[in-house]
């Protein structure tokens, strides 16, 4: 070989080294930019997002707080003997709980079903908790996602999975030759694509990272990136992100995403109880979802599930009798699937908290507690049905126009999140009515004002429950124009005690007391309790002529609650975690609370708050069997397009919003639209977790008033009652009925003032 053949070959070599380097490098970078995107998706929908986990202490009803449900939904095997190991229990008179979040045993002591007493590992408690239940995954709004871990997936799914999709998934590297191969020659025979050759990692990499274009191209570059991530991933890890994600039919507008949010949509079940049949149909809905839907074709659901089955039996799945079983289980038609995840309103407002306050997590654990949320979603429910019946120019064709309602339930002790519902359906309307809908509050805002009467302040007007204040037409000057305030069915009263006015949500009686007290005291009042952003102060503002969020007006009822102090922030998360379970520092400090009112001043109002119960506006709560010491007040704004009541134990505080999105009357006050759902929510609230009584603090003194004046009783007052005051605020006593004793005493220190002169 010359010189120049040499050089040239050389050359040639360097070039094709170079090309292949080059290559190689673009094929590392490529790689590297794919399994990042990957990766990125993984964290996004590896979070789980958790429940508060359930309260056990004395008093919680057990039947109630659906115990034994809570712990099948767990994952928790029931005995009758006593437990041996993490993850069973036994019920009866005493029940016996052997937990796997710590590997701590529980001994509960039952007593007219409700819990007596508390022993951890042999030693009593005032209070324990279970593990908390898995609501939803991260970044999944507009889904129904409920992940699952992969060893909550009973065997039969994880079976019926591999065997229709990929039963040689734990022995490839991400493709599967021999499977595309089989596919191939199955696609010729049949003169059409009618076998599939991807992998689980195949579809996994398909989902997450790249299109559903059928081209050669997209082809070659999944089954690249899926050898690349098994390299990278472990099979099992694979198999449950694959579980998590698979497409598995529609709920309306939301996507029915992953094998939790399945299994509770169609079945009604946690994951961990499905059937072999149950597991089969869902493994066969994989293909064509909406083809083969129990609630859109059972009997071709049907169908496709005993191939399923058939398939798991001829790989030495399930054996013969396992097999007939499973073909004999009934597929029920479910007419619509049920929502798959839990408080999807709630898991929505979550995300938003986390992004703000940690940035990122996979285990977020929250605020939640199941049990009050499903007393909540079904008050919710129900109410709205009951009104839409008995008054039927309420019902909307539309679903996007139908009647809404939102409710927030709130810890006084903790401003943590406990119920949420962000409106009728989720699946219809995702508009988060809690936190987004700014509405008026109506007469609701009227506690505030009364507040800001009631509290001393130099040189102002003292008032107390007992003073007497006017309610009779009123007028005032706005811009030059009178406002004449109306009561509700234009009934005035008269002279009345502050008490009554509050009770009774006198509107004249209340811009009386709020003209002499002044707009811009009733504005720093509310603005400290975390309401003045949008406010005015105008002469309506005393009626609750601006707008709040349902959320807003439950955090400014705390104080109330709690002796006088306002939650810095209103949380719905306690604690993020990464991956290997290190704690996530919130991005920045969280405000302080603060002592916004005296221990006596939120006694004091929660004193008329209690009146309104019994005798005011709020009554009708009795009626419809509410029991037990709690306080409120209802809200009607101008023309009745919004109804409110918030009301609160010593245990939670909880607010109803009634109305229509688009702003239409509703012609219902809040007595009417929104009491009796708060009060079928309380009913149960109090049922399962009973609240102890409002304590007197110190600084309140209680005496009787002559109830005609305002003044304390002596002998000869005709019509005496029991009233509430700040300490050193108590009237003077009444002179106008005096007794036979007090005239005889009264003409003795006269006529003895007069020798003296």
């Amino acid at each position: 070989m010359s010189r120049r053949a040499l050089r040239n070959s050389v050359l040639v070599a360097l070039a094709a080294a170079s090309m292949l380097v080059a290559a190689s490098i673009a094929l590392a970078i490529y790689s590297s930019i794919e399994l990042h995107r990957f990766e990125q998706a993984d964290r996004e929908r590896g979070v789980f997002i958790d429940s508060a986990g359930q309260v056990l202490e004395p008093g919680v009803n057990v039947s109630a707080v659906d115990l034994a449900g809570t712990l099948g939904r767990l994952g928790y095997d029931e005995t009758r003997a006593e437990p041996t190991r993490a993850g069973q229990f036994r019920r009866g008179p005493v029940w016996d709980i052997a937990l796997r979040d710590r590997r701590a045993r529980l001994h509960l002591e039952i007593a007219d079903g409700r819990i007596a007493r508390v022993l951890e590992d042999g030693h009593p408690v005032e209070s324990t908790s279970l593990e908390g239940e898995v609501l939803t995954g991260g970044e999944q709004s507009g889904e129904e996602y409920r992940p699952i871990r992969l060893s909550d997936a009973p065997k039969t799914l994880v079976d019926a999975v591999l065997a229709v999709e990929d039963h040689r998934f734990f022995e490839h590297s991400g493709v599967d030759w021999r499977g595309l191969a089989r596919a191939a020659w199955a696609n010729v025979r049949a003169g059409r694509v009618a076998e599939g050759g991807s992998t689980l990692t195949q579809q996994l990499v398909k989902n997450r990272v790249l299109t559903r274009e059928r081209t050669l191209s997209r082809k070659l570059r999944e089954a690249w990136i899926a050898t690349v991530v098994e390299s990278r991933y472990s099979k099992p890890q694979i198999l449950e992100a694959y579980l998590n994600e698979v497409y598995l039919g529609q709920r309306g507008p939301l996507a029915i995403r992953g094998v939790g949010a399945a299994a509770r949509a169609y079945f009604g079940k946690e994951t961990h109880q499905l059937t072999a049949g149950e597991s089969a149909l869902l493994a066969g809905m994989v293909r064509a979802p909406n083809t083969y839907s129990p609630a859109l074709d059972p009997e071709r659901a049907r169908a496709r599930r005993d191939v399923v089955l058939g398939r798991m039996r001829d790989l030495g799945m399930l054996d013969g009798s396992a097999y007939e079983r499973a073909r004999r289980e009934p597929v029920r038609a479910v007419t619509r699937p049920r929502s798959g995840q839990p408080a999807p309103y709630f898991t929505d407002h979550v995300r938003q908290e986390v992004e703000e306050r940690f940035g990122q997590g996979a285990r977020i654990v929250t605020t939640l507690d199941l049990s009050l949320q499903r007393f909540a979603e079904n008050a919710v429910a129900a109410g709205l049905d009951q009104l839409e019946s008995r008054h039927s120019r309420l019902r909307r064709s539309d679903p996007k126009a139908r009647l809404q309602a939102a409710l927030v339930a709130l810890d006084p002790a903790t401003g943590e999140i406990r119920a949420f519902v962000g409106g009728r359906d989720y699946q219809t309307s995702q508009f988060d009515r809690v936190t987004l809908a700014r509405r008026q509050p109506g007469s609701a805002f009227k506690p505030f004002v009364y507040l800001a009467a009631l509290r001393p302040r130099d040189g102002a007007p003292r008032f107390t429950a007992a003073t007497m204040v006017d309610d009779t037409p009123v007028t005032v000057l706005v811009d030059g124009k009178p406002w004449s305030p109306r009561n509700y069915e234009d009934r005035f009263e008269g002279r009345v005690t502050v008490r009554r006015a509050l009770e009774h949500s006198l509107n004249a009686a209340t811009v009386r007391i709020a003209q002499i007290v002044g707009a811009p005291a009733i504005v720093s009042t509310a603005r400290v309790l975390g309401l003045g952003e949008h406010m005015a102060p105008v002469p309506a503002l005393a009626l609750g002529a601006f707008e709040v969020t349902p959320i807003e007006l439950a955090r400014a009822y705390v104080p109330f609650a709690n002796g006088g102090t306002l939650p810095g922030v209103t949380h719905a998360v306690r604690d993020v975690y990464l991956g290997d379970g290190t704690p996530v520092p919130a991005a920045g400090k969280e405000p302080p609370r603060s002592a916004v009112m005296s221990p006596a001043e939120a006694y004091l109002m929660t004193s008329l708050l209690r009146g309104v119960m019994r005798s005011g506006t709020g009554s009708p709560a009795q009626a419809l069997g509410l029991r037990g010491d709690v306080a409120g007040k209802t809200g009607t704004s101008n023309d009745a397009r919004d109804a409110w009541f918030v009301g609160y134990s010593t245990r939670l505080v909880a607010a109803v919003w009634v109305g229509f999105d688009d702003g239409s009357p509703l012609g219902l006050p809040g007595s009417v639209a929104a009491l009796p759902i708060w009060t079928q929510f309380m009913k149960q609230v109090l049922d399962a977790y009973p609240a102890p009584e409002f304590a007197m603090p110190s600084g309140i003194t209680t005496a009787s008033i002559d109830a005609t004046n305002g003044k304390l009783a002596g002998e000869g007052c005709p019509l005496v009652v029991r009233e509430t005051f700040l300490t050193g605020t108590e009237p003077e006593l009444c002179d106008e009925h005096r007794g036979l004793s007090q005239r005889i005493q009264s003409w003795w220190e006269r006529f003895r003032q007069w020798f003296r002169r």
